[in-house]
Formats: structure tokens, C-alpha cells, sequence
């Protein structure tokens, strides 16, 4: 491949910074790396959920009184605001002695600084059969849909248990009660029953707050009962029994475990200097103890100078302390120390929309509480939700700026190659000889024996700041050629180019990216038997790959018959989730459901539908369903009607096309619509953009007998394609209807 050499206007990162989780104090590190990046510095952000949680909203939500996206901020937004990667996975270990971050599901993440905000989670390890019997209140996206299903089934006559005693336990019992009554249109509700093990309920509020807590909860008819410490809980039957430590034990059709917190385990595991309850202890810089490049804040923080609540509040008024300190940290300048109030103010929410205020001695309530708090956290909201447009760069002194070669010069260093291929787990094929296992100048093949041989190429810049995720998306993308035509994958070359960095973060990256081809590679039975990497000035990706198929098995594009139908594995849209994301305009939720499918490969379908009796094929990529499907037909004499209604469409997609998000190559896919016969009384449709989006690692379309088609959907839908649909049919028209459900 021929380069020249040029100027790069691009700064080398040279520092990695790993911010693990998205709690409150992590949205004021993300959002002041946005508006002022430290130079030379590369930002990754991971969390297991694309959307946090406002704790301060959380009792609201439970209660109705706000929608999903009014009370949650959108991570990965945020993430694309401040040019921050952002990496969607859990945590599970930290190797302090390697700098790295470990992950359930993805290859090990380099730091140089690495941050910790986690928040907690009810201590619920700490009673027998708490794990097992009821809910916890944290994580909130897992109590809300355990409560959403419960709250339907229960009735006046269910009993619900809330343990706990603090503010949330008596927040979450009045927020329960009051959604079940306005859900259910009766001021009659299930019984709620509130055990506190502590002589009073709100130990760490004033006598004042205490007593109109107390009345409250009698005039709203739920019980509460002191001194009932619970030793364990089991289930009897149907119901669950809470066994006390007086002896006494009581029976529940729900129990909410509120009770005072607790630490994930993984992180006193890593060889951090914990306190007993395994949280971070840290300095009053908010640097651990035992690791000065590691710092912790919120919840999963011992801010052992000053003991604090596990509170939102502090976390928030954490984050600039702690976004400060990373930057001087990282800049090589004095750290500041974090002076916490001692006192603040309380604002407990009562289900319906009143407060209790608390702070010292005082204690007063209303509805104009409510009012307040809420202009408060919508205003908080706000600063993450309503971003402003800024010009981001991570440009170093000129001096520092090197000139970077082209042609072979651009190259990945040798040195950096053998150290990523060395810790890839890459799969030999016995039909490649000379391959990466005795590595030459090129790879060589024997052929199976009477087999066809297959070759296809693909390569993509990247369209996500996750360069594993895009290994792995990019992989099922490549193969899936050799899919389409009912063939099986054999080996594959690849093709990458690494951004402009250090020697440590290109090596980081190079091996983020490639351990996700190899995984999937090796998920495919695919070989990875050599390649190409070189320098560039932003990430990408690509793969040659060879396929074998049985002479005379090949699926071909044009081979359809009148009657067939045509049925689509994937849902829609990509193309323009994608587009909307570049410019911070999707939800995060609809670019974590088009990323799963993306990384479902076609390999299971293409063994359905070949299964099935499909007589031709093609997968879904850039020219889009339209495109594709008029390169089917052009072969031949026959016609299509597609039913635009029954498009799998992913969620977001309409309304990103409706808003204008497009892709780049969606105006020159839409001339596809001259083969449309009916296409002026389609255009307002809401699916019709979507038949001209690029699809990455789309699905398959496949023409299907109609006496089979149901049975090969079946098969898809319980398979690893739910969302595969039948969209229409072939005709014995030379051109291409439309139709919906109604008009059918």
C-alpha cells in the first residue's frame, strides 16, 4: 500500500486515565475533561449501564412522578460529548502490579490514573437468604423492573416488607405505596410493613423529623415497627418468612431490602487498602491510601478523615474535588484537599409530591418542598442533559507534535506487533502451513479437496470509540459475506490502522481491537492467519477472508422463484443510530440494542435458512434492503412487494431518520428508489428512510419457499434472530411494490 508522508495536526496521546463506573461524581470528571482536556491525556469511561441514575430523582420515579429519561443521564451521550471512550462492560478485578482493568467479558483495560466511583448496594450479603428472598433498592434498574412486575400482581389483601430504617427504606416504602394506589385508581393499597432494627426510625435526623416521619407513615397506614433487627430470611411455601432477632418472624409476599450499605466484593480483592466494610480508603486528596495513582469517591470511598453517609450528596459535591486532583495529578501539580460539610440539607421525598426538609434542628414539610427539590434536580439534570457545543482538542506544544512517516514508515513497530500476537489466543487451521504459527512472508494454503473457494474483503473506519467492540463487530461484519452465499468461514488476513499515540497506547489499542477479532474469530471457527497494521489518523479495521463451500451448494443472489417469501434475520436501522450518535443525538440505550446485534454474527441463520431450502441470499451492508434486494433481482425477470410495516426496525431508528440523521451514504443509496413502483405514496411513511440505511454486520435477506417460511422464522426467532421477520415476497412484476398491513 503507497502513503506519503505528512504533517499530523493531531496530538500523540501519551496517558491513559480509566474512570470505572458512572456515578455522580464520575458525570462532573467526564464533563470537565470535555469542556477542558488535559493534553495528551486518552479518557475511558466504564460502566456495566449506558444510563445513570439520579439518586436524588429515584424515590419520584418509583413513585411516577418522572419518566425514564427525566431522571437518568444518558452516559454514553455524555461520553461523545467530552470525545471520552466509552467502554459498556462490568468490572471484576484490577491488577495493580500491570495497571490494568479486568472485565467479565472483554480484554484487559491499560491505566496510568484510574478513578473508582461505583456507589454500593444494600449490604444484603450480611443476612442469610437476603441474596436470594426480595429485592434490593440498588441497582435501581433491576429494583424498578422487579417492582413493575410485582406491583401488578399484588393486591389489598399482599403484604410487602421494606427493611431498612434510614431515609430510603421509609422514601421507597411511601413511593410504593403511592404507585400502587394511582396505578390501581383505590386509596386502599397492599399492606406495607416497615422493620427497623434501631430504637427510631431516621437515627442520623433530628427528634423533629423523626416524629413527623413516624405520623406520616401512620396517617398513610403503613406499619412500622422498631427493634426488629432481621437475622435471615427463607421461603415457606409461597411466601417469604423473615425470621427476627427477638425471635418473632413474620411472612411477606415481596420483601425490599433498603438497609444500610454495602461494598461490591471485587474491590477489596485487588489489594486495595480497604476499610473493614471493604470500601476504598482514601487520602483527603481522594487518592487511595496504598496506590497514588488510584482515587475513589462516593459511596465506594472510606473517606476515613471524616466519616460520611453513604449519600448522593457528597458524591456529587465530590466531583470537582476529584476532577481538580486528577488533572493536577495527572499534570504533575500539588493536590487540594476535599473538605466535606459536615451537615446538609435533607430533602425526603413522601410518595405523594410533599417533602420533609432536615438539617441540624430543623425540620419543616409541604408541598413547596416538593417544588424546590424538583426545580433543584431538574436544574442538576440539566448540566449533563443539555450539553453545550464546544470545540475539543488534546493539541501538545508544536514542538511536541512529531512528523509521522508514511509508506512502510507508517507501520506498527515490529516490537509492539510480536508483544500483542503473543497474548492473542489465536486458533491454527491444519489447512494453513505457514501462517502465524511459522510466520513468513506470506500465508499459505492446501485447499480442502473438492471444495469451492471463496474470497471477500471489507474494511471500515470506526463508528465506535470501543476498539475491541469494533474487532468484534467489524469481524461478523467481514464474514458474513461468506455466510450469504451458505458457505463456511476458514481463515481470515486482517487490516488495521492504530491512531496516532505513544508506544504503550498503540500497543493498548492494537490489542483491544485485535482480541476482539480473534474472540470472534474463534467463536466462527475462523483462522486469523496474518495481516496488515499501520499507523493513521483515526481507528479502523478490516479483514480478507477466505470461505469454503461444496461445488454446487453456493447461495447466489438471483436465484428467486415466483411465491417465494422473503424474510429479513435483522432489525433495521444502524445506519442512522450511528449517524445520530456522531453527533450526540441518540439515547444511549438505542445504541447499546443495535451494538448487541452487531455482534450477533449470521452464522446460525445462515445454517436456518440453508436448512430451510433458501435458493438465494445476501446480507444486508451499505447499499442498504433496497439496494441489496435490486441487486437480487437484477439477474432476473421477477418483482418484489415488500409490506413497509412489518420492517424489524431497531428502536430509535425511525425517529433518528425523521430527525434527518443520516448516514453519509444515504443520499447516494435512496436513487435506489427509481426501482420502486409506487414510491411517492410511501414517503412520509416513518419505515421509508430505513429502506436505504447502511447496515453494519446487518442481517441476512433470504427467499424462502412459502410453505417454509414459517417454520424458518420460527427457527430464526428461537434461535439468535428474535427479531426476524417475513417483509414480503417475490412477484412476477420486474419492479418493486409497497405495501402495509392495511393495504394488504
Amino acid at each position: 500500500m503507497d502513503s506519503t508522508t505528512s504533517q499530523v495536526n493531531t496530538t500523540d496521546l501519551v496517558q491513559d486515565l480509566v474512570l470505572v463506573g458512572g456515578g455522580h461524581s464520575h458525570l462532573a470528571v467526564i464533563k470537565q475533561l470535555g469542556m477542558n482536556p488535559v493534553p495528551g491525556l486518552r479518557v475511558t469511561v466504564i460502566s456495566k449501564d449506558s444510563h445513570t441514575p439520579y439518586s436524588g430523582m429515584m424515590p419520584g420515579m418509583i413513585a411516577g412522578h418522572y419518566q425514564y429519561d427525566e431522571a437518568h443521564i444518558d452516559l454514553r451521550k455524555l461520553c461523545q460529548f467530552a470525545q471520552v471512550r466509552f467502554f459498556q462492560s462490568q468490572v471484576s478485578d484490577i491488577d495493580l502490579e500491570q495497571q490494568q482493568v479486568l472485565c467479565h467479558d472483554r480484554s484487559p483495560i491499560r491505566y496510568d490514573w484510574l478513578s473508582i466511583n461505583i456507589g454500593s448496594q444494600p449490604a444484603t450479603q450480611s443476612i442469610p437468604g437476603a441474596e436470594n428472598y426480595g429485592i434490593a433498592v440498588k441497582p435501581i434498574d433491576v429494583f424498578l423492573a422487579r417492582w413493575e412486575q410485582t406491583a401488578s400482581q399484588l393486591t389489598p389483601a399482599s403484604k410487602v416488607a421494606i427493611i431498612g430504617g434510614g431515609a430510603a427504606s421509609a422514601e421507597v416504602a411511601l413511593a410504593c405505596q403511592y404507585q400502587w394506589q394511582q396505578r390501581n385508581g383505590s386509596s386502599k393499597s397492599p399492606h406495607f410493613t416497615l422493620y427497623c432494627g434501631t430504637n427510631e426510625i431516621l437515627p442520623t435526623h433530628n427528634p423533629r423529623t423523626r416524629k413527623k416521619m413516624t405520623a406520616l407513615l401512620q396517617q398513610r397506614g403503613i406499619t412500622l415497627k422498631v427493634q426488629h433487627t432481621v437475622a435471615s430470611a427463607e421461603k415457606i411455601d409461597k411466601q417469604y418468612q423473615l425470621n427476627f432477632n427477638n425471635a418473632q418472624n413474620s411472612k411477606a409476599d415481596e420483601i425490599i431490602w433498603a438497609i444500610h450499605a454495602g461494598s461490591p466484593q471485587w474491590p477489596q480483592q485487588t489489594g486495595l487498602a480497604c476499610d473493614s466494610q471493604g470500601f476504598i480508603s482514601v487520602n483527603p486528596y481522594l487518592q487511595s491510601t496504598s496506590h497514588p495513582n488510584v482515587f475513589a469517591a462516593g459511596d465506594i470511598a472510606d473517606f476515613s478523615q471524616q466519616p460520611l453517609a453513604k449519600s448522593g450528596v457528597y458524591a456529587v459535591r465530590a466531583g470537582k474535588h476529584l476532577s481538580n486532583n486528577l488533572r493536577r495529578a495527572i499534570m504533575g501539580q500539588a493536590l487540594l484537599p476535599y473538605r466535606p460539610q459536615r451537615q446538609f440539607l435533607s430533602l425526603l421525598m413522601t410518595g405523594d409530591k410533599q417533602a420533609i426538609a432536615s438539617r441540624g434542628p430543623l425540620s419543616v414539610s409541604g408541598q413547596w418542598l416538593w417544588r424546590w427539590k424538583d426545580r433543584i434536580d431538574r436544574a442538576f439534570m440539566a448540566q449533563y442533559q443539555q450539553l453545550p457545543n464546544t470545540t475539543k482538542t488534546t493539541k501538545m506544544p508544536a514542538d511536541e507534535v512529531a512528523m509521522r512517516c508514511g509508506g512502510c514508515g507508517a507501520k506498527v513497530g515490529h516490537q509492539i506487533l510480536n508483544r500483542v500476537m503473543a497474548q492473542l489466543n489465536i486458533t491454527d487451521n491444519p489447512d494453513t502451513p505457514i501462517g502465524l504459527n511459522a510466520p513468513d512472508d506470506a500465508a499459505v494454503i492446501t485447499p480442502p479437496a473438492n471444495k469451492q473457494w471463496l474470497q471477500t474483503v471489507d474494511y471500515f473506519r470506526a463508528f465506535i470509540d470501543d476498539p475491541y467492540l469494533l474487532g468484534r463487530i467489524a469481524t461478523n461484519h467481514c464474514l458474513s459475506d461468506i455466510y450469504a452465499m451458505g458457505a463456511t468461514p476458514h481463515s481470515a488476513l486482517a487490516i488495521a490502522t492504530i491512531p496516532y499515540a505513544s508506544e504503550t497506547l498503540t500497543e493498548d489499542t492494537l490489542l483491544q481491537m485485535m482480541s476482539g477479532a480473534v474472540d470472534s474469530l474463534n467463536e466462527q471457527n475462523t483462522a486469523l492467519i496474518g495481516g496488515h497494521s499501520s499507523e493513521g489518523a483515526e481507528l479502523g479495521f478490516g479483514l480478507s477472508v477466505n470461505g469454503v463451500a461444496d461445488k454446487g451448494q453456493l447461495l447466489t443472489k438471483g436465484n428467486l422463484q415466483q411465491g417465494q417469501a422473503l424474510i429479513l434475520t435483522k432489525p433495521l436501522g444502524t445506519g442512522t443510530l450511528l449517524a445520530a450518535n456522531m453527533q450526540g443525538q441518540a439515547q444511549g440505550r438505542w445504541i447499546d440494542q443495535a451494538i448487541a446485534q452487531m455482534l450477533i454474527s449470521n452464522k446460525n441463520a445462515a445454517e436456518i435458512i440453508y436448512h430451510h431450502g433458501a435458493t438465494a441470499c445476501t446480507d444486508i451492508t451499505g447499499f442498504g434492503l433496497l439496494g441489496h434486494l435490486l441487486e437480487m433481482l437484477k439477474p432476473t425477470d421477477c418483482g418484489a412487494s415488500l409490506e413497509l410495516d412489518q420492517l424489524p426496525v431497531l428502536n430509535g431508528a425511525a425517529e433518528c431518520a425523521g430527525n434527518g440523521w443520516l448516514s453519509s451514504l444515504h443520499p447516494d443509496n435512496a436513487k435506489a428508489q427509481q426501482g420502486l413502483s409506487n414510491a411517492d405514496d410511501f414517503k412520509t411513511h416513518s419505515f421509508f428512510p430505513l429502506l436505504f440505511d447502511p447496515q453494519t454486520a446487518g442481517g441476512l435477506l433470504a427467499a424462502i419457499d412459502a410453505d417454509r417460511a414459517d417454520d424458518c422464522l420460527k427457527a430464526l426467532q428461537h434461535s439468535d434472530c428474535p427479531h426476524a421477520a417475513i417483509i414480503g415476497h417475490i412477484d412476477n412484476r420486474n419492479h418493486i411494490t409497497l405495501q402495509t398491513v392495511e393495504k394488504l
